[in-house]
């Protein structure tokens, strides 16, 4: 703050002794400087803007209304505010001055390439500025941090993408062995009503063509009665033969 105070009282004493420069913008440069002192930061940024055309000090009017702007947080205001001061001014302090504060300007507004730009800039305007080489330092600190957040977030991407892609993948395998399974079990009850038909097919035959009589087996006991009943007929049919023969009466042979 002392550095800044110290231009604008500079500005002052210089525009005083001017007795060819409008009382008026001189008017305007003076209670800027006042209402800056005062943070009254608003004001004072008014004011330097309306003294800014003051002849051959429009350069500290510029950097000065930068100044109080920068206070305002009116960062893009202020940024423009010091790029003028740079066109308009041969002097390279100023010039410095005026790189430093867009650096910093640049830094709040989150752009870190353009701040450390603007710091060597700076620096190669005035090599002995230590707060722009403590700045340039912190800016590429943060930068650096920056740039690791961006590769933590990318890895972190790729990750979420590789585990998106696996599961994708599992969910086919899964799909294709639900389908597989489905085939099979497809093919497995057609297989099945096929045999189930051909099974029908070959007992409707069976009953078409009726049963074959299975023939009966005579046991060897069956066969000992019937020969026995074979003979004690034989023996009955003699015995009525000779009775007949014996009481002489004609018989009428049947045939057995």
């Amino acid at each position: 703050m002392k550095y800044f105070t110290y231009i604008f009282l500079t500005l002052i004493l210089f525009t005083e002794a001017n007795a060819q420069t409008s009382q008026e913008l001189k008017q305007y440069l003076i209670d800027g400087v006042e209402a800056f002192n005062a943070e009254e930061h608003e004001s004072a940024a008014t004011a330097f803007g309306s003294g800014s055309t003051l002849e051959d000090y429009e350069d500290i009017a510029a950097y000065n209304m930068g100044r109080a702007l920068l206070e305002t947080e009116d960062l893009e205001s202020a940024i423009t505010a010091f790029q003028q001061a740079i066109e308009f001014s041969d002097n390279p302090i100023l010039q410095s001055r005026s790189e430093y504060n867009i650096g910093n300007a640049s830094l709040l507004a989150g752009d870190i390439e353009t701040a450390i730009e603007s710091y060597k800039s700076a620096l190669r305007l005035d090599p002995d500025f230590d707060e722009a080489r403590h700045n340039l330092a912190n800016a590429f600190k943060l930068l650096q941090e920056q740039e690791q957040k961006q590769e933590q977030e990318q890895e972190q991407e790729q990750e979420q993408e590789q585990e998106q892609e696996q599961e994708q993948e599992q969910q086919g395998d899964e799909q294709n062995e639900e389908d597989s399974d489905e085939q099979n079990d497809e093919q497995n009850n057609e297989q099945d009503q096929g045999d189930e038909q051909e099974q029908e097919q070959e007992s409707d035959k069976e009953k078409e063509g009726g049963e074959k009589p299975k023939e009966k087996q005579i046991s060897k006991e069956e066969m000992a009665r019937i020969l026995e009943n074979l003979e004690n007929e034989e023996e009955k049919i003699q015995a009525r033969l000779m009775k007949q023969k014996g009481s002489g009466k004609k018989t009428i042979e049947k045939e057995w």
